[in-house]
């Protein structure tokens, strides 16, 4: 089975200078990726990233929500990370083995950073790992595009309109 793992789409995140997407780009990708994977009962899991000072170690800050285009659900688990990838100190890996997930579908930003390592963390657990790049962005072009070669070699790559969730796939969510 699979999953949806959304990373970092914060409001502060989102509005950084990003290429070679801006953050609104990337939102609108992962709202109709978040909207796909519901109605083919696919769980979406959403990850975000405190960074433990001041007001961004507060989760209720207005900063550290995930944008509110992005509609996370009650029941949708949300990831709380301290660092860069979503695997390190997190029960992420607990809560998608007890739910028979097998292989984590990817996207959100940044992924010269927490998309990146979260994807190399997958692979060094045992998912399976999907990258969907044009749902991505990165710091800067020259960092997207090393991390692009980086990850070609790790996980497969792929774009957002090519990922078909599988409904026989899934039958209970997170």
């Amino acid at each position: 089975m699979e999953a949806l793992v959304l990373i970092d789409l914060q409001t502060w995140i989102t509005r950084m200078p990003l290429s070679p997407r801006h953050g609104a780009q990337v939102v609108e990708r992962c709202a109709v990726l978040a909207a796909d994977a519901r109605a083919a009962g696919v769980p979406v899991y959403w990850v975000r990233y405190l960074d433990g000072t001041g007001p961004g170690a507060d989760p209720g800050a207005a900063r550290n929500r995930i944008v509110s285009a992005l509609e996370v659900r009650p029941d949708d688990p949300v990831i709380t990370k301290y660092g860069l990838g979503a695997f390190d100190g997190t029960p992420l890996a607990d809560r998608l083995r007890a739910g028979g997930i097998t292989h984590v579908v990817l996207a959100g930003i940044a992924l010269s950073h927490g998309v990146g390592v979260t994807a190399r963390e997958a692979a060094a657990l045992g998912f399976r790992v999907t990258v969907l790049e044009d749902a991505t962005s990165s710091l800067s072009a020259e960092g997207h595009r090393q991390a692009v070669q980086v990850l070609n070699k790790l996980v497969t790559l792929a774009t957002a309109a090519s990922w078909k969730p599988s409904e026989v796939e899934h039958t209970s969510g997170p």
